[in-house]
């Protein structure tokens, strides 16, 4: 992944964490993460899935919308094509 083009993604996770004065392990914790996916979401080696997204944005206070506020239409929709999915239906 080209960290260069998710760095405000990458960045907003990283601030609104460290606002909140967490750890990535505190983090992962607190959401039931592995905190592993949190330092990889920070370097922008991967992106947060679906739900995970969602979760660190209640979580954060963050509309999931600002953590990719920065992208350009073109490559947002490229991110929501990459983004893995959690079937909800493997959740109930």
């Amino acid at each position: 992944m080209d960290y260069g083009r998710y760095r405000h993604i990458s960045n907003c996770i990283r601030k609104y964490r460290k606002r909140m004065d967490l750890t990535q392990r505190e983090l992962g914790e607190r959401l039931h993460i592995d905190p592993d996916w949190i330092s990889h979401w920070e370097s922008g080696d991967s992106l947060p899935n679906l739900i995970s997204a969602v979760k660190l944005s209640v979580f954060l206070g963050v509309p999931v919308n600002e953590l990719f506020s920065s992208l350009t239409n073109k490559i947002r929709e490229e991110v929501w094509r990459e983004m893995p999915v959690v079937s909800l239906i493997d959740r109930v």
